[in-house]
């Protein structure tokens, strides 16, 4: 009698048991699915990128006499970031611009004097010679200041401040990295099935997972590739997403709706 107690549970729990299984299993297999949300729709999930991801670097080798920004700090176009030490380059500026009030001196007097017959032309052309050479030559170590200001070439945020000062950066060594923020591409892999339903310049609805309490958003169709890989069977279609108040951080999951 007991034994038939014992056989009777054994299968009560095997049947559990496997009930666990089968439902584990469907799970995942609709976990690996795409998410439809109705009737001939389907979520494909993709990736967010900043806009523009620019590293400054610096136009020469230098000392790094002091640096403007942080890390997470917003910035405008032009805005200073960093300074580097051009104490030699700003005194070469004020030695060319004594050379050429004196240059352009000489050169007005003997204009004046050449007007009275007394200064040959080829005297006058030696003089505006000497003259245009050394605004050349300002020209040159005004540009050799400016390559000493380190200026950002986009707004957005700093994301990384490379060095501090006192440090030493190379020719081309990266200083900062700053990413736009104000729009987002998103980046999805889609089956050749649904290049019939897309259209470049098109809005389509996204949300985003890691934001659910966001809602649905707008984000226009900007391109499509025109290769297919063929190991995976899948095309690159990148959309433009306005993120101007920076609700989404670039890097998180987006969801796509698309129509069957």
């Amino acid at each position: 009698m007991q034994s038939a107690k014992n056989g009777s549970t054994r299968r009560l729990k095997g049947r559990k048991t496997g009930s666990r299984i089968i439902g584990l299993f469907v799970t995942t297999a609709l976990l690996a699915c795409p998410l439809s949300i109705a009737v001939g729709q389907t979520h494909v999930e993709g990736t967010t990128m900043a806009w523009h991801r620019t590293t400054v670097s610096s136009p020469v080798e230098e000392i790094v006499a002091a640096v403007m920004v942080e890390e997470g700090q917003k910035v405008e176009e032009g805005e200073l970031l960093a300074q580097l030490a051009s104490r030699k380059q700003d005194l070469e500026v004020e030695r060319l611009e004594q050379l050429i009030a004196k240059a352009r001196f000489v050169y007005e007097a003997t204009v004046a004097l050449h007007e009275e017959k007394i200064e040959s032309k080829e005297t006058l052309l030696e003089k505006k010679s000497d003259l245009d050479q050394l605004l050349i030559a300002h020209e040159v170590a005004v540009a050799d200041v400016n390559d000493r200001k380190i200026l950002a070439p986009v707004s957005g945020t700093i994301v990384h401040r490379l060095k501090d000062p006192g440090e030493a950066v190379e020719r081309v060594g990266p200083l900062f990295e700053i990413i736009d923020v104000s729009r987002l591409k998103l980046m999805f892999f889609l089956p050749v099935k649904q290049l019939a339903t897309l259209k470049k310049g098109e809005v389509y609805r996204v949300s985003f997972p890691e934001f659910p309490k966001a809602g649905l958003f707008e984000a226009e169709l900007i391109f499509i590739d025109p290769e297919v890989d063929p190991r995976s069977g899948l095309f690159r279609a990148r959309f433009e997403f306005d993120n101007d108040e920076s609700k989404i951080r670039p890097g998180v999951r987006a969801r796509l709706l698309l129509q069957d």
